[in-house]
């Protein structure tokens, strides 16, 4: 039961912690959100991935974790053997991306995933979902009171991006 419980509680802090990097990432891309929100919004999504994932995701997610035992293999600039293409078939950019043999990547929203893999569960599933619902909703309800008569192309943004989110990830509860 105990164990059960905890599962449930990593499972929904990895989703906020999740749902939190979002909103951050967002925030700082739309530079509407004053920086006591940006901060408030940095130290929730941090606690809860300490919280969910321990010391070892905030370090993947800095990039100083270990590397994935599974991502081992090299890809050169003469051809990809998975893509089944010779080197002048590759398309330019694609190769000179994964030419560098370095798998990691320097955006820190695409190192979320792995620092998060080990706390996600289907209670991640539900909250992530609830939570994409709940921002879907919200932006609704906004829309509906606003003052204004055209209201922010933003809130119509998180509108779409909630409710399809929702929907998107639905099914993963069911599985």
């Amino acid at each position: 039961m105990r164990s059960e419980l905890v599962r449930a509680l990593r499972g929904i802090l990895a989703a906020v912690s999740l749902l939190s990097f979002a909103a951050l990432f967002l925030a700082l891309e739309a530079r509407v959100a004053s920086p006591t929100v940006l901060g408030g919004l940095a130290a929730v999504a941090v606690a809860t991935l300490l919280a969910a994932a321990g010391r070892s995701g905030v370090r993947r997610l800095l990039g100083r974790g270990d590397p994935d035992p599974d991502d081992t293999a090299e890809t050169t600039a003469e051809g990809d053997a998975w893509l089944d293409e010779a080197g002048d078939e590759t398309p330019w950019t694609d190769r000179a991306d994964r030419a560098g043999g370095d798998s990691g990547t320097d955006w820190p929203l695409a190192r979320l995933e792995p620092a998060l893999d080990d706390a996600w569960n289907r209670w991640s599933d539900a909250a992530l979902t609830g939570g994409l619902a709940a921002l879907g909703f919200g932006s609704l309800a906004l829309i509906a009171v606003y003052p204004g008569g055209d209201p922010p192309l933003g809130l119509l943004l998180l509108v779409a991006f909630g409710l399809n989110g929702a929907l998107v990830t639905l099914p993963f509860l069911f599985k």
